[in-house]
């Protein structure tokens, strides 16, 4: 006859548990890449709705979008190209979004013209140079310019 010590079935129960859910957190995980090749200066269109965007810059001719959404289930992603542009569409279904977030990087040409359709989103830039224009605040939006590492208030 084996003798636990007090409270070790609890604490099984609660390890399976975590187990589980970490399990379940992974499933739920996806991650994926998109690569379109441009020619010539192009628009990147982004439309996000909760959604942390990295955009850097470079000089390869192509765009690179990488998404990481956590709950993928809460999201239904779209992605195109046409002579002018790439067109990346992430929006948060109803219910389940509320339970989910992405991360969206994307790596541009130098000469691509960007445009963000964001709500209540946060975006980093990388290598920016030239005029970045904001549109004034309308209603509730606020924006938060901070410095390179800088934590959101």
């Amino acid at each position: 006859m084996s003798k636990q010590l007090p409270g070790t079935q609890r604490l099984n129960t609660l390890w399976r548990a975590v187990n589980f859910a970490a399990e379940m957190r992974e499933m739920t995980r996806l991650r994926r890449t998109y690569v379109f090749n441009t020619a010539g200066p192009i628009t990147f269109y982004l439309r996000a709705e909760k959604a942390h965007v990295h955009i850097a810059r470079w000089h390869l001719p192509k765009v690179e979008v990488s998404l990481r959404l956590e709950g993928a289930f809460g999201w239904r992603m779209a992605a195109d190209q046409d002579e002018a542009g790439v067109y990346v569409v992430a929006h948060r279904r109803r219910v389940l979004g509320g339970l989910s977030s992405a991360l969206i990087a994307a790596t541009v040409p130098h000469d691509a013209h960007l445009t963000l359709r964001l709500e209540d989103g946060q975006v980093t830039f990388e290598h920016v140079e030239g005029i970045l224009q904001i549109p004034p605040l309308i209603e509730e939006t606020r924006y938060h310019l901070l410095a390179s590492g800088d934590e959101v208030p």
